[in-house]
């Protein structure tokens, strides 16, 4: 239950450009806190972080203060000089009075301790990914409260120790007035804008080019598709007009590291030419969205919600991710079944190709995925929850 009394935020993350949907949440979420006239302090170390500096001005808009704080990883071999670090930064948080802390790196959980108990502010740990510690019992107490993306985040850090009883489940949402469906002209427009075939099946992976992601089980399934039966009758069969139809493309959107770039390369080169086009990163996935048939989340390591699972949906496009983590939450009841284990190539192909079939020939397929997000995964929703389990556990 809300209180309606503004709230001071000490909000703690790493880097403050958008590298992945952790950081695009953090930024949602706080444009929706000071819009909600709740004062936000970001406490952050984006100078030491992948494309530094790219996200200050984001941040800078919305008028809140960015502090850059001191490195919060923990190390055993160097605790005490760390443990010495994170009082500092207390002291220094405490000048600000905060009402909660709210950490959104719950691998930065030792530094959330310290900093909490020296400023006697409540640590509110959001727990967006899976666990970074084998053990968390040593610093799962306190004045520390969860929020978990999922009820599989809960679950999995439940596990290594934090306390299920302190535990809120808050799934994130996204705005879907900036998700809608694709009109016909808008469909096409995408595809001649991201030199994609007009007439060709899309299937669409973005994010993260890792094999953590599934991008490389999603490779090896992707020769099945092209070779199975329905594809191949489909291909080689001309239509009552005499035209055949163009086998199906692979879209990769994203970006690609050093130390993953050889296996995705080999897995690509497997594979006939153009059957998979590879684009760079990019901010606006809409255009992506609108172009695609079918969105695949084949993530082997579980995702602690799946933003991309929603954001797809949205505009009415249908999904098939990992029956793991937060996407097959997301995907539950009539959507279940459009989950897969992404590490069974056959069996990920197999879906694929079902559901390219069902998107053809199914026309309320596109208005069902935006209902069932628009109802549950909503920004309203999430933000209502967000406000309510932090006025709950701030300082009063």
């Amino acid at each position: 239950m809300t209180t309606g009394r503004p709230l001071r935020i000490a909000l703690v993350t790493s880097g403050l450009a958008i590298t992945g949907g952790l950081e695009r949440c953090v930024l949602e979420d706080t444009e929706e806190l000071v819009a909600a006239g709740h004062e936000v302090l970001v406490w952050h170390r984006d100078d030491g972080m992948p494309r530094a500096g790219e996200g200050r001005p984001a941040f800078e808009r919305l008028g809140v203060r960015l502090v850059h704080g001191t490195d919060p990883r923990f190390g055993v071999r160097s605790a005490l000089r760390d443990v010495v670090r994170f009082v500092r930064e207390g002291l220094r948080l405490r000048s600000w009075a905060p009402d909660v802390i709210w950490l959104n790196r719950p691998e930065y959980l030792p530094y959330g301790r310290v900093v909490s108990a020296v400023s006697r502010v409540p640590l509110a740990v959001h727990l967006h990914h899976a666990p970074n510690y084998g053990r968390l019992r040593p610093f799962a107490g306190g004045r520390t409260r969860y929020l978990a993306v999922s009820a599989a985040m809960a679950d999995a850090w439940a596990a290594v120790g934090a306390p299920r009883d302190r535990t809120t489940i808050v799934p994130n949402g996204v705005d879907t007035a900036e998700f809608p469906p694709a009109t016909e002209s808008a469909a096409r427009d995408a595809r001649a804008r991201l030199g994609l075939p007009e007439d060709a099946p899309v299937v669409l992976y973005y994010g993260r080019l890792s094999r953590g992601k599934g991008v490389v089980a999603l490779l090896e399934a992707w020769g099945r598709v092209r070779s199975s039966a329905p594809v191949r009758r489909r291909v080689t069969c001309p239509t009552a007009g005499g035209a055949t139809h163009t086998a199906p493309v692979l879209v990769l959107a994203g970006a690609l590291y050093p130390d993953e770039e050889a296996a995705v390369q080999r897995a690509v080169d497997a594979l006939p030419e153009g059957s998979v086009v590879l684009l760079p990163e990019r901010d606006d996935v809409l255009p992506l969205l609108h172009a695609a048939d079918l969105v695949v989340v084949p993530s082997v390591e579980p995702e602690g919600f799946g933003r991309t699972v929603v954001e797809a949906m949205s505009t009415g496009t249908p999904v098939v991710a990992a029956a793991s983590g937060g996407t097959a939450e997301i995907l539950s009841g009539e959507w279940a079944r459009y989950t897969v284990d992404p590490s069974d190539a056959a069996a990920l192909a197999a879906r694929i190709v079902d559901v390219l079939e069902e998107a053809a020939t199914d026309p309320s397929l596109g208005a069902r995925c935006r209902e069932w997000v628009s109802a549950r995964y909503g920004r309203t929703p999430h933000v209502a929850a967000l406000l309510a389990a932090l006025e709950e556990h701030a300082r009063r």
